[in-house]
């Protein structure tokens, strides 16, 4: 039997990891052997091209992997395979395990949908395709005008190894993707992960092998799937002391692992060890999803804000590791001015990403099964994001659009960090109400980043002294790129520049780029020709002009 195994990443870049499990599972406790292929493709592919690619190679069972984002490009790909070519689909993955029979109802064309944990139920679907499908835990099929569901079974041994020689051959470099861990001790209203099975790891010399060849594959970031990594502290310090110690040794040095922890129950033998983690070998995700303590205990997060705080603080100070926080907008019982506040706090951190997402309500999620307990409005189309709450409508979720939108561009870029930092330092405008205030200005509109400057300068100048605001625009272009082009608005005719240039290119580095300040006297220097920093900007010195040697001597 001929069995294509397949999934849409969201971008190339990705490297799903599900249709590799399902593979593992196969060879592992399939009774009977398969000639088995996995293929990939994304979101923004041709659906006909890749359905053909499919039908091409003459399959009886096609299987899919579905996710919010790939879903709606998912059914479409099927029901081109199901008009060109007889073979059975079957779908799993949260987008259809948590909605079978809505599947089966809705698209004639697919056959079957898997709930539960693919590398056990997917063999055992195949090896009973042909006969007694009531015997496949997890499994909803159609029996005449019927549709039948099959309770799922709970695993608790570990799955085996997806990485074959099949997986690392097409990597090809991109992002790779390992579990340690299923499920979560934690059963957030708004997320999947606590209802999945319960939490269980596996076994530590398989995942310190798994890092081993995941490190030397090609790819330059290996992200690590667990939803909670610190929940158990002496097997996460175990993982990034193992890490550390075979950095630039076995795990090469340009290697960065990703892991999505919970900030307020970290340990301090864990900020010790992060302490001294080499630079650019992590990076950390931490959900801080409000700071209203009344919305979080509503859609039951357990966090402690004053500690998640603190330990955030911590990270940073470190200088060592990029940090991402982020915010959910929509949550139950916080409106405008509380996620206002809390924004306004979590930006006081300086993570080095400040994420603002919007409530989606997932199928098998609280939020979406209980919605008298969590009223709100969302759209029926993936991502089912909110698109207004009793505590805030649907004009302010709009705005929020708009002021993600800056915070992305201004901060998140790393491109205008010098510019924010002298609105809110010295001018005194709340973080909120700069980005607020600029992205329902900009309204979403795409524009080169050199226009987009000039807008910036345009809507804060008459909040600020204008002269000071352009230059420190000047010197937030001069950080983003050698490839920016300056606008001549905010190049400054002085004197000294040629020498100060002359001066910083002959003497320091041939890559330096300056711009005199007559604000404060001083001189910005930029050397683009070393590394960029953890905001993704090169790093900038201001220098006093009576002090420059140069200019003293001439």
């Amino acid at each position: 039997m001929k069995v294509v195994i397949s999934c849409l990443n969201s971008k190339y870049v990705h490297a799903s990891l599900s249709p590799w499990c399902l593979l593992a599972g196969v060879r592992e406790f399939s009774k009977n052997a398969y000639d088995i292929i996995v293929t990939e493709s994304t979101i923004n592919g041709d659906a006909e091209a890749f359905a053909n690619e499919i039908i091409n190679e003459k399959p009886d069972v096609v299987a899919f992997s579905c996710y919010i984002w790939n879903i709606t490009k998912t059914l479409e790909i099927c029901r081109i395979i199901k008009q060109n070519h007889a073979c059975k689909i079957v779908l799993g993955g949260p987008e259809a395990a948590y909605r079978p029979k809505d599947i089966l109802e809705k698209y004639e064309f697919t056959d079957f949908v898997l709930s539960g944990e693919g590398e056990w139920a997917f063999p055992d679907f195949l090896d009973n395709i042909n006969g007694d499908l009531s015997t496949v835990a997890g499994l909803t099929y159609r029996e005449g005008n019927e549709i039948i569901s099959v309770t799922e079974s709970e695993y608790k041994d570990d799955p085996p190894s997806p990485y074959g020689d099949e997986f690392f051959q097409k990597l090809g470099g991109r992002i790779s993707y390992i579990e340690t861990a299923r499920g979560c001790p934690f059963s957030c209203a708004f997320c999947l992960s606590g209802r999945c099975s319960p939490l269980r790891f596996f076994d530590i010399r398989r995942v310190k092998e798994d890092i081993i060849r995941l490190s030397n594959s090609g790819t330059q970031t290996v992200k690590f799937v667990d939803r909670t990594f610190n929940a158990n502290a002496e097997r996460a310090n175990e993982i990034f002391l193992f890490i550390k110690e075979n950095y630039g040794e076995t795990i090469p040095e340009n290697v960065c692992f990703h892991f999505e922890i919970a900030g307020d129950i970290l340990k301090e033998s864990t900020l010790e060890i992060l302490s001294s983690m080499p630079c650019g070998a992590v990076q950390l995700e931490i959900g801080v999803q409000s700071f209203n303590e009344e919305t979080l205990k509503r859609i039951n997060r357990k966090t402690n804000t004053e500690k998640l705080v603190q330990n955030i603080r911590k990270l940073i100070s470190f200088n060592n590791m990029h940090i991402h926080i982020d915010l959910i907008a929509g949550l139950t019982g916080e409106d405008f001015e509380s996620f206002r506040n809390g924004f306004d706090i979590a930006y006081s951190l300086k993570a080095h990403m400040l994420q603002m997402g919007f409530l989606k309500l997932l199928y098998g999620a609280d939020m979406r099964e209980n919605i008298e307990k969590y009223p709100c409005l969302f759209s029926d189309a993936p991502p089912y994001e909110v698109i207004s709450t009793p505590w805030l409508s649907c004009d302010e979720i709009k705005m929020l659009k708009n002021c993600e939108d800056a915070v992305d561009r201004l901060y998140n870029s790393g491109r205008f960090l010098l510019t924010l930092d002298y609105l809110t330092d010295e001018v005194g405008i709340l973080p909120f109400d700069i980005f607020n205030g600029f992205g329902n200005c900009v309204n979403g509109s795409r524009m080169r980043l050199c226009d987009y400057a000039v807008k910036l300068y345009d809507f804060f100048s008459n909040k600020c002294d204008g002269e000071i605001l352009k230059e420190k625009i000047l010197c937030d272009l001069l950080c983003c790129s050698a490839s920016v082009q300056i606008p001549g608005f905010f190049k400054t005719k002085n004197p000294l520049y040629r020498k100060v240039k002359r001066y910083f290119t002959e003497e320091v580095d041939k890559h330096m780029k300056v711009a005199v300040l007559p604000s404060c006297n001083q001189v910005f220097a930029v050397n683009q020709g070393k590394e960029k920093n953890l905001h993704n900007r090169y790093e900038g010195s201001f220098y006093d002009i009576d002090e420059l040697f140069i200019l003293q001597r001439g």
